[in-house]
């Protein structure tokens, strides 16, 4: 399988919404696929989670990928995959559910043999966490219908039975197909179930492979799980709708007739019981819902009266308070006017302690200008007190004041005894 020219172009389309936590293990599936020859193509449909980053994780050159701005819905991002798809086969891949490796070279032999326009297989059923369920409801219908094919042989009566595909992801078909068959009609829960039924009137040929190459996953956001009576409601709707063209006048018709006729009941049936279901649950917690509103409303009331006696308790202390605070008010006012009186008479003390230090300033500075002048004056007198004693010592010394000293010492001694005798008398 080295050469790839030898070898049609599948395009294989991921049309995906908000499976962040399964999209790379979709394409990865793909991607590993044993056919050499695809492309994949892969559109987000506006996806509120991680679903877009988690697509450009993944780099080959076979991965096509585009996002919508605006969520457009399932049928319409499957309408423009098939848009872009350039293969000569075509497969689809919900972005939760996984192909395994041999799916497309497996039923690309039916188709590309011309045995079938539309190639189906067996089906694996996975949980949300990817482990496979060996027991469950889903695989009970898919087997009752599986064996509706193999009783019956026929196609229409199997598809009138209920939808064995089960899912868009078991489709892989020719381009023939499309031609015929057309893009995707705007169906909420049974797009892929009306696409059959459509191709199965126009004359399409069906084909199974009774291998598991697809794995389905069953989880909380499959869009079946979202409202089972409306999707029992769309169902009902389609058949009625494709039974004149699908029923026949032959003996056959009367097989596909029973068929229908044992889904509709089926179909029926679930929607009744569905119904008494929903209006029992509905008037268990309507009930459910009364007795705990008036157990709420007793603990209310009873809330409310203790709330109203903290209420009265606590306007009783506001009335308190406010009397107290007016008191208060009007010693705060006292307070006020004394201060003021206060302030008015430090202001005045101020006012004169301020003129008092100008003129204490004034004064220190005229003291400072006499203290300087003084001791101008002193220094002066220091100095000429010194000429003086310097010249008195050398007066003394000299010979001339010594022999005046001699000369009037008994003038000295006669002054002195005239005083002595004057100070007797």
């Amino acid at each position: 399988m080295s050469h790839r020219a030898s070898y049609p172009l599948v395009s294989v389309l991921i049309p995906a919404y908000n499976h962040e936590a399964y999209v790379t293990q979709a394409i990865k599936s793909v991607l590993g696929q044993t056919y050499p020859n695809l492309e994949l193509i892969v559109i987000d449909d506006a996806s509120s989670d991680g679903t877009w980053a988690a697509i450009q994780s993944v780099s080959d050159p076979r991965l096509r990928v585009l996002r919508h701005d605006i969520n457009q819905g399932s049928h319409t991002t499957l309408n423009t995959c098939l848009a872009m798809a350039r293969g000569e086969y075509l497969a689809i891949l919900n972005s939760d559910d996984v192909f395994m490796p041999k799916r497309i070279e497996s039923c690309l032999g039916l188709l590309a043999s011309d045995q079938a326009d539309l190639v189906g297989t067996d089906i694996r059923l996975l949980d949300q966490a990817g482990n496979r369920l060996n027991t469950h409801w889903w695989l009970d219908a898919f087997s009752a219908l599986k064996a509706v094919h193999n009783s019956q042989g026929d196609w229409v009566a199997t598809l009138l039975a209920g939808n064995v595909f089960m899912t868009t992801s078991n489709f892989v078909f020719g381009r023939t197909w499309l031609e015929q068959v057309g893009a995707f009609g705007d169906w909420r829960y049974v797009p892929d179930y009306e696409w059959l039924l459509r191709g199965c009137a126009r004359g399409c040929r069906l084909a199974w492979l009774d291998t598991p190459l697809l794995e389905y996953r069953l989880h909380e956001g499959n869009t079946i799980s979202e409202s089972p009576l409306k999707a029992n409601q769309e169902c009902a709707a389609l058949l009625r709708q494709y039974l004149p063209v699908l029923a026949g006048d032959s003996a056959l018709s009367q097989v596909r007739l029973q068929a229908l006729v044992s889904q509709w009941a089926r179909i029926e049936k679930y929607i009744v019981e569905i119904e008494d279901a929903l209006r029992h649950h509905a008037l268990v917690s309507k009930e459910t819902e009364l007795f705990a509103l008036i157990r709420e409303r007793d603990a209310w009331v009873a809330e409310r009266d203790a709330w109203i006696e903290q209420r009265d308790g606590a306007i009783r202390e506001l009335e308190a308070a406010v009397r107290g605070r007016d008191g208060w008010v009007a010693d705060r006012d006292s307070w006020i006017a004394e201060r003021d009186v206060w302030i008015e008479q430090r202001d005045r003390v101020v006012r004169e302690l301020e003129v008092a230090v100008r003129d204490r300033d004034s004064w220190v500075a005229d003291r400072d200008s006499w203290i300087a002048e003084r001791d101008a004056v002193i220094a002066d007198l220091d100095v000429r007190l010194s000429v003086c004693e310097v010249q008195n010592t050398r007066l003394m010394r000299s010979r001339a004041y010594r022999l005046g000293r001699l000369i009037t010492a008994p003038a000295r001694w006669l002054q002195a005894l005239l005083t002595g005798v004057s100070t007797k008398t």
